[in-house]
C-alpha cells in the first residue's frame, strides 16, 4: 500500500505509523512524502524517527548500534531515519532521559531553523518580484514560499516549546 503525507513533525508522523502497524500495516519506506506499507500482524511494530547528526560516517555507525539493539533501521531520508523494533520486545524510546530528548529536539530545531532563514530571504525576494513586476504567477510564489516558511517556523516554536517544557521537568 502506497500513502502520501507530509510531516514536520516527527512525534505526530511516529503516531501515524503506530496507527498503521495498528491497523496491521508495516511501515517498508519512505520517499518524498511517500509511505510504503506491506501487511503484518496489527500492532507487530514499535516506531521511532531520529535525526542523524550531520557527520558523513554517522549513519554506518548508527545503523551499526541498532542492529546490536535489536532495532531495524528500515528507511532513510537525507539524515532522518526511520527505526522499527518488534512490539513484543517491550518499549521502545530512542530517548529516555531529559537531557538527550533536549539535545534531539534541539538537533531538530536547528535542522529547520536552518531552511527556515532560506525560505524567508525567498520569501522576501519573491514578495519584491510581485510588487515590480505585477505578475500573479509571483504572487502565487509568494505564498507557497510564505506557507512553507510558515512550516519550517512552526516546528522551530514547538521543538523550542518541547525543550522548554522538558527543562522545566
Amino acid at each position: 500500500m502506497l500513502k502520501f503525507r507530509l510531516y514536520y513533525d516527527k512525534d505526530a508522523e511516529q503516531d501515524w505509523l503506530a496507527k498503521m502497524s495498528n491497523r496491521g500495516y508495516a511501515f517498508k519506506n519512505y520517499i518524498l512524502g511517500f509511505y510504503t506499507f506491506e501487511e503484518c500482524e496489527p500492532g507487530k511494530y514499535l516506531y521511532q524517527i531520529d535525526l542523524l547528526d550531520d557527520k558523513a560516517d554517522a549513519y554506518e555507525e548508527f545503523c551499526e548500534f541498532m542492529k546490536e539493539s535489536g532495532v531495524e533501521v528500515v528507511a532513510r531520508w537525507y539524515r532522518w531515519v526511520y527505526l522499527r523494533k518488534s512490539a513484543s520486545e517491550g518499549a521502545f524510546e530512542m530517548y529516555t532521559d531529559n537531557e538527550s530528548k533536549i539535545d534531539q529536539y534541539s538537533r531538530i530545531r536547528k535542522f529547520f531553523s536552518f531552511f527556515l532563514v532560506i525560505e524567508t530571504f525567498g520569501f522576501f525576494m519573491e514578495i519584491n518580484a510581485a510588487i515590480q513586476t505585477g505578475k500573479p504567477l509571483f504572487w502565487f510564489f509568494t505564498l507557497l514560499i510564505g506557507t512553507i516558511a510558515l512550516a519550517f517556523l512552526r516546528i522551530t516554536w514547538k521543538c523550542s516549546w518541547k525543550i522548554e517544557q522538558l527543562r522545566r521537568d
